[in-house]
């Protein structure tokens, strides 16, 4: 059984606005018996991370490998490494951590990988055979790239323009890499996947057409048992009409919708989440609520809305691309526009 501790004030703050942003990625990871979290700063970005006592502590001795770079990150880690795609406006880098005794070392200098326009958000994942791979929307086609080939070709998935705020999402999941995106301007979300032993991409995949059910949020999480979910928005924005949408991807490639959270007239939901934990495993929903007060995160459980993270301004909730530790506590933030960085705990 879950159990909620609602932490008022922040844990830490950084200097700039929003530091849990954006919509796909993930910022913290479990590793080495603790909590990390990866945010930008100005100039660059920071590591953190979680004592036992709950405090939060920035790891300095990482600062200056990582100034002058963008500080936007979507981080996979496991106990041995923590990897990066950093983002800025028109700049994308990968770089990568090691543990080496005590804590994280550099594993290098970033790599800049050249792109040629403005970029909102990138996402990351690892296959099966040890590459990296890197999806991002690019005047308004959906692009991957990969470690294999030293990240220099970038390859579109997609077939047809988006519209200008469309963004993709990448994970690894069923022995290869799927990307999913939104389409606003064909009314359409569209998933293509690549199997980690085949050397082109499969078929464009329509998940869902129509009824104003896309929208540029976007994120995933894959089930012990193979299976991918993906939370995501939609365009309806109609009072009583649900708002959220979580997508499900079989084992055998087959995909449900199940839309979720209505809009109210104290309420709207928006930038949701999709977390996995526990022994039996449990699906964690978690989002932002608007209103005229201003934003705060709740958890959607048994069709309601519970507040998880009060406040007048906070928002972008994230967590783990991996499922929660077994035995440690669960833990997710979120920020808000002044900088300042909010804690829940999930069980």
């Amino acid at each position: 059984m879950l159990f909620l501790f609602l932490f008022l004030a922040p844990v830490f703050s950084v200097d700039v606005p929003s530091p849990t942003a954006d919509k796909p990625q993930s910022k913290i990871w479990f590793a080495r018996g603790t909590w990390w979290a990866w945010l930008p700063v100005k100039g660059g970005s920071s590591v953190w991370r979680r004592a036992a006592d709950g405090n939060w502590s920035r790891q300095t001795a990482l600062d200056a490998g990582l100034q002058g770079w963008p500080g936007q990150a979507d981080v996979w880690a496991d106990e041995r490494q923590a990897c990066a795609v950093l983002v800025a406006e028109r700049r994308l880098a990968f770089t990568c951590l090691d543990w080496r005794g005590a804590g994280y070392e550099p594993a290098g200098k970033p790599v800049e990988i050249p792109v040629d326009g403005k970029l909102e958000t990138a996402t990351l994942a690892r296959n099966t055979k040890g590459e990296w791979w890197i999806a991002y929307g690019l005047g308004r086609e959906m692009w991957v790239r990969r470690s294999g080939d030293g990240w220099k070709q970038a390859q579109k998935v997609s077939a047809t323009a988006a519209a200008d705020d469309d963004i993709c999402g990448i994970v690894a999941v069923g022995g290869g890499i799927g990307v999913i995106w939104s389409d606003q301007a064909a009314d359409t979300v569209w998933f293509r996947w690549r199997s980690d032993n085949e050397k082109g991409w499969g078929a464009i995949e329509p998940i869902e057409q129509g009824g104003k059910n896309a929208d540029d949020h976007i994120r995933s999480s894959v089930s012990a048992d193979g299976r991918l979910l993906v939370a995501m928005k939609n365009s309806v924005d109609a009072l009583g009409s649900p708002q959220l949408v979580l997508r499900e991807r079989s084992r055998d490639g087959k995909w449900k919708s199940t839309p979720y959270a209505p809009r109210t007239t104290t309420g709207e939901p928006s930038r949701p989440a999709v977390l996995l934990g526990g022994n039996p495993e449990q699906t964690i929903l978690l989002h932002s609520r608007y209103s005229k007060g201003g934003s705060e995160i709740v958890r959607w459980k048994d069709g309601r809305e519970s507040l998880l993270i009060p406040g007048s301004r906070v928002n972008d909730v994230t967590g783990p691309k991996s499922r929660f530790p077994i035995g440690q506590p669960w833990i997710v933030l979120a920020s808000d526009r002044e900088g300042n960085v909010y804690e829940a705990r999930l069980n």
